[in-house]
């Protein structure tokens, strides 16, 4: 999976929305019920760029494209939502499961310049491929 995330924000997740002109796959309201019950205690704001388990670099590496494609142009919407919206934390995560072979994630320079330029951090944790089963 590959997903960028917006958290820790005081505002309405609605008003990510609007300022980014992106539509998230879910959101995250404080005081909102979990699936077990418990309350969100924060705002998150999510877009799943790749929803099944990432097996390979050439999935990491579509899905990072996909997601550059859609920040491209919004560098100053993203330098706004910084500065007005003050989330805690504005990042790329992902889970890439990896097997027994040799296997590699990478993010070129240029997308590393326009996450850098949209104030997105980038993550992945790393799990064995025999989870999947």
């Amino acid at each position: 999976m590959l997903t960028l995330t917006i958290a820790r924000f005081d505002v309405d997740p609605d008003m990510v929305t609007n300022l980014l002109g992106l539509t998230p796959t879910s959101v995250a309201r404080r005081g909102e019920p979990r699936p077990s019950g418990r309350l969100h205690d924060f705002n998150t704001w999510h877009l799943d760029l790749h929803a099944a388990p990432l097996v390979d670099g050439r999935e990491h590496a579509n899905a990072v494209g996909t997601l550059i494609d859609q920040l491209k142009g919004r560098e100053h919407l993203f330098a706004e939502l910084a500065k007005t919206l003050r989330p805690a934390s504005i990042s790329i995560y992902g889970g890439f499961y990896v097997s027994d072979e040799q296997q590699g994630v990478w993010l070129d320079s240029d997308q590393m310049a326009v996450l850098a330029a949209c104030g997105i951090g980038w993550g992945l944790d790393l799990f064995e491929a025999t989870m999947l089963s």
